[in-house]
């Protein structure tokens, strides 16, 4: 909000004397600062909302890949290439808004703690009777030490070099309380590539209370 007020504040007083282009600029900052502050109120309502029990899950039988591809896309990564390596078909039963809600704050966290153009990995596969989704950066990685603390809410722990990353702190821990609504688990590993590896562990069990064997055997 103070960030937002300035660069109002700013473009008023200073209004006749900007040119055009310097007009559009300073828009552009609030506009980004405004999509910045309702992507917080989002995440602190929805950690509310989890948190007293409140917000309501409707899974049902669908096909995990579509649902995983149409989330990774439709969220801004900046200018990182997404890299999806995702099966045909992987029936699970699962809230597609919710899951949609994970696989975009993994990616945002992806994107802010890793190296513009650097790329940003999402893989698929099916493990036994579980799907397995890993998005991977190539980022500084989170030491071993810190690994449950990201997931507290309001986290606010820093790699090096990107202490003034802004943001509540909230991301991981909506992931992982979606993932375990859908009764599965996330952890964080090491990327093959470097970087950080975060790993969400679904159970393929159909919406009607079946088992997931006549999903794609990958």
């Amino acid at each position: 909000m103070s960030t937002l007020r300035g660069l109002a504040s700013t473009t008023l007083a200073h209004y006749d004397g900007l040119s055009d282009e310097e007009r559009r600029e300073f828009l552009g900052l609030i506009r980004q600062e405004a999509e910045r502050l309702e992507e917080t109120v989002e995440q602190v309502a929805t950690a509310l909302r989890l948190d007293a029990g409140t917000l309501r899950f409707e899974p049902i039988r669908q096909n995990l890949p579509t649902a995983v591809s149409a989330a990774a896309r439709a969220v801004d990564v900046g200018e990182h290439p997404l890299e999806l390596d995702l099966p045909d078909a992987l029936e699970a039963s699962f809230d597609g808004k919710r899951l949609a809600t994970l696989v975009q704050q993994l990616l945002r966290n992806a994107a802010r703690f890793s190296p513009p153009e650097e790329p940003i990995s999402i893989r698929l596969r099916r493990e036994g009777s579980d799907a397995v989704l890993e998005v991977e950066d190539r980022g500084p990685g989170i030491p071993q030490e810190r690994r449950e603390e990201v997931f507290e809410r309001f986290a606010s722990w820093r790699p090096a070099g990107y202490e003034g990353v802004p943001g509540p702190g909230l991301g991981l821990f909506i992931s992982r309380a979606i993932a375990a609504e859908h009764a599965g688990a996330i952890a964080i590993a090491d990327g093959p590539g470097g970087g950080t590896m975060l790993a969400v562990r679904l159970p393929l069990e159909g919406a009607d209370g079946t088992s997931g064997d006549d999903a794609v055997d990958l």
